[in-house]
């Protein structure tokens, strides 16, 4: 990396601009002199010419420094970029509180555009260009949710389901490294304030989980539950009726969940869930569970609407019986 001569205009510039503060900042002209020596760069030529970009941003606190074509530095309260591609963008207020929460340019690099409206007129976002860690990333902020950023294989599946304008709404939640650290993901506020989440894994990718089947799944403690990492995003069942999840499930016992206005949402795993399944899951006679696996005397039992699955933990026989 290097630095520009902007570390020589500090001495003219700067001193001035930090004592009358950031309203007086706005105003401040180019400094004298230094225009008629020498030309600005194109992050000196925007900073100095707009006097509202000047009030958002505030006084320089680093030198400028170049990164291949990109060219970044950082303000009080926000940062210009410049490539060859996108001219000179602009980050500040949260989004550009957030930038910096997360990293700043060595983690999201440089902003794509400027910061905008979303479609919807209900927030504000910028994209950025990422790092290797990251992928292309974004930040997106709303009164409710404040800025949030999403990043790599869950930004790649937001991206595919509509961004905000899908049924996953809004981050609420900044792109993490999931409990037990094999996966990412993010929570969303859901169109239907029911909540969403999206997770990832290598060996799963990403999928969806929403309203109550996310409730049930959060229940049984998320990815590090019994049911481990979502295979599916939600889908309906075939006649209707209701909704379901697939997981991957722990120790090769792949699990499922499924909801109906009837019965609520409730999980099932391993022999149980094979079982049910031999008999048609939902559309068989058992119909929908109703209660999630609890112990009885010598195994466990999951309870359906019209009978139950019962393990036998000592032989690990699986019967089942209507009420």
């Amino acid at each position: 990396m290097k630095t520009t001569r902007w570390g020589i205009m500090l001495a003219a510039a700067v001193v001035p601009i930090a004592l009358a503060g950031p309203a007086t900042a706005a105003a401040a002209p180019a400094p004298a002199g230094q225009a008629e020596q020498q030309a600005f760069t194109p992050i000196e030529d925007r900073y100095w010419n707009d006097a509202a970009l000047r009030g958002l941003l505030g006084d320089p606190v680093d030198s400028q420094k170049t990164d291949g074509d990109t060219t970044y530095q950082q303000f009080q309260y926000g940062w210009l970029f410049h490539t060859g591609a996108t001219g000179v963008t602009e980050i500040h207020g949260d989004i550009a509180a957030r930038y910096n929460a997360v990293g700043g340019y060595g983690v999201l690099g440089a902003a794509e555009f400027d910061e905008r409206s979303t479609p919807g007129g209900e927030g504000r976002y910028n994209h950025f260009a990422g790092s290797d860690a990251t992928g292309r990333a974004s930040i997106y902020w709303t009164p409710a949710t404040g800025a949030q950023g999403v990043w790599g294989p869950v930004r790649t599946f937001w991206e595919s389901k509509g961004w905000e304008i899908g049924y996953l709404g809004f981050p609420t939640k900044t792109t993490s490294v999931t409990a037990d650290g094999a996966g990412a993901y993010n929570h969303f506020d859901g169109r239907d304030d029911a909540g969403a989440s999206v997770y990832w894994s290598e060996s799963t990718g990403a999928h969806s989980v929403q309203g109550e089947i996310r409730n049930a799944w959060a229940a049984q403690g998320w990815e590090t539950g019994a049911l481990g990492y979502p295979t599916t995003d939600e889908l309906a069942v075939a006649d209707g009726s209701g909704r379901y999840n697939e997981f991957a499930g722990q120790d090769e016992e792949p699990g499922a969940a499924y909801w109906s206005w009837e019965s609520g949402a409730h999980w099932l795993t391993g022999p149980i869930l094979e079982r049910w399944d031999q008999l048609d899951r939902q559309a068989g006679y058992l119909g929908y569970p109703t209660e999630n696996p609890h112990a009885v005397d010598g195994g466990t039992q999951v309870d359906f609407q019209h009978g139950y699955v019962v393990l036998d933990e000592a032989t690990g026989g699986v019967s089942d019986s209507p009420w």
